[in-house]
């Protein structure tokens, strides 16, 4: 059935493929024969006029075209040459074009290869410009190995190739952009929506290029012949503020609208003497073009890469931070679950043992009962109060019972200040409804860590701590002892792992030390921010 099928299609894809490589011939002789026509208008040699314009058709069809086209593309452009013998009394220019034809033929299945391995646009541009150069040096040495029999000079030679080379310089980057913006461009079919929509063309582009093209001229006019010179630097204008603007595409389109402005003004004003002066010209601020925007270009994808990734690296560092966040939540929710389990199920257990123990004491009928009683009650005294000091390191009870600044007034107590002739100032200003449990928690276990280290390594007599509301919950501890050594970090777990803390709760903490005293200052988020 496929096969039935397949001969029933035959003779319609006959057709298609006949259709196509009839079109593509017909295009290209035509685009040819008129590049070629435009170039003898700027050039008055034939052969220079050949390899002016048409090579840029000619080695963007090469580059950009499917190998099976080439052939139908060279056997048309030597028929066309073949077409022109009789009318054209130069012969010799005529066959030198085939010859060229051939050429370019041959190097372009050199350079298919390697063409077909790119993939970036720049390198893809920079390789068209390399193919250009390569053609222009092949038809230089052609011209130059030639010159004597046909009487030609190296000057003109030398035109050939900046002829070739300018042509494809100018031209190349101009149907890579057409093909470019077809191949990528998403096509959809006219739909009604599509049909009454209005068209909005951008002609901000079209007027800054006649802007700069009237400035150019109007000074290549007005000025002196002297500084004629200088009037040719504004056409380079239009160009550097395209590529900037637009990129590589901006610089390809000025360059190409500038050669027929170039083109125009030489024909108005005369500024350039000969076409070598005109080519050069012209390919320089081609390249000039070009050459920015693949920059800018480049630039700018550079820039949307990092800029890509600096959001990647955010969201993947909120994630963490969240996770991090989580994490301080999960464990003092565990931390209050097994408190809460040590003080229901351990402090009943072992207030048993202890009633129990006081029991077997008094009905003990001998003194080595009442001795294993009273070290029952030893061990349970010992386990209780193990397992108050391990609740308080879990959960602070003064905390749930009293509140932070409770809390924090006890614990103050605990250190024993006033004995110590320790100065303690507290200052509180954190309202209890911007407190969430974990950042309370947190807050209390910072201050009990500080006034820890105060008491043991300070050697100070004046501690000042406040706790002040704002945008963030301020921590501040100032004290006017010997400071922290220099090598806290790799010593000091307690401050390290009270960092570690902040940090994971999206907060900041700043530490100053020196001889004469040390200030610890933490920002936590508040409640409102947290959620």
């Amino acid at each position: 059935m496929s096969e039935i099928s397949r001969r029933q299609h035959l003779p319609r894809l006959i057709l298609t493929h006949a259709f196509t490589y009839a079109f593509s011939l017909i295009v290209y002789t035509i685009s040819w024969f008129c590049l070629w026509n435009i170039s003898r208008y700027l050039v008055s040699d034939l052969l220079l006029a050949g390899l002016f314009l048409p090579t840029g058709l000619k080695l963007a069809i090469y580059a950009l075209s499917p190998r099976r086209l080439w052939p139908l593309f060279t056997i048309g452009e030597i028929g066309l040459i073949a077409l022109m013998l009789p009318v054209i009394s130069d012969d010799s220019t005529l066959y030198l074009l085939m010859l060229f034809s051939i050429f370019s033929h041959g190097l372009a299945i050199a350079f298919q290869p390697y063409w077909r391995r790119l993939d970036v646009y720049w390198k893809q541009l920079l390789a068209l410009c390399c193919f250009a150069f390569a053609y222009a040096n092949l038809c230089g040495i052609a011209l130059l190995m030639v010159s004597k029999p046909m009487g030609m000079t190296i000057d003109y030679a030398l035109e050939g190739a900046v002829s070739a080379l300018t042509g494809g310089i100018l031209l190349m980057p101009f149907f890579f952009l057409l093909y470019d913006y077809l191949h990528r461009q998403i096509w959809q079919p006219l739909s009604p929506t599509l049909v009454h929509q209005e068209i909005t063309l951008r002609s901000s582009a079209l007027v800054w290029c006649l802007a700069f093209f009237s400035i150019g001229l109007a000074a290549e006019l007005t000025f002196l012949e002297e500084m004629k010179s200088l009037s040719l630097l504004l056409f380079l204008l239009p160009n550097i503020f395209m590529a900037y603007r637009y990129g590589w595409q901006g610089g390809v389109l000025a360059s190409v609208m500038n050669s027929i402005l170039l083109a125009t003004a030489r024909q108005i004003s005369g500024s350039f003497d000969t076409d070598l002066e005109l080519q050069s010209f012209i390919a320089t601020q081609a390249l000039i073009g070009l050459g920015l925007g693949i920059a800018i270009s480049r630039q700018y994808l550079l820039s949307q890469q990092l800029k890509k990734a600096n959001e990647n690296l955010q969201a993947e560092l909120h994630n963490k931070k969240q996770l991090a966040k989580q994490l301080v939540h999960v464990e003092e929710d565990i931390r209050k679950s097994v408190a809460r389990e040590l003080h229901d199920e351990i402090g009943q257990n072992i207030t048993a043992i202890q009633i129990q123990s006081m029991l077997a004491k008094r009905l003990a009928n001998s003194e080595q009962a009442e001795t294993i009683a009273d070290t029952t009650h030893e061990l349970a005294m010992r386990i209780h109060t193990s397992t108050r000091q391990l609740l308080k390191q879990l959960r602070p009870q003064a905390l749930d019972e009293m509140g932070l600044e409770a809390a924090i007034r006890q614990l103050a107590t605990e250190m024993r200040f006033k004995e110590r002739q320790v100065d303690f100032k507290l200052n509180f200003g954190i309202l209890a409804d911007r407190l969430d449990e974990v950042t309370a928690v947190t807050l209390y276990r910072i201050v009990q860590e500080l006034l820890n280290n105060i008491c043991k390594h300070a050697q100070a007599s004046e501690v000042q701590l406040s706790l002040m509301p704002g945008s963030q919950f301020s921590l501040e501890l100032r004290d006017n002892g010997v400071g922290l050594p220099d090598d806290w970090r790799s010593r000091g777990h307690g401050l390290r792992g009270i960092e570690e803390r902040v940090h994971a709760l999206s907060g900041q903490m700043t530490i100053r030390s020196n001889k004469l005293g040390c200030r610890i200052t933490v920002n936590l988020p508040t409640k409102s921010d947290t959620t």
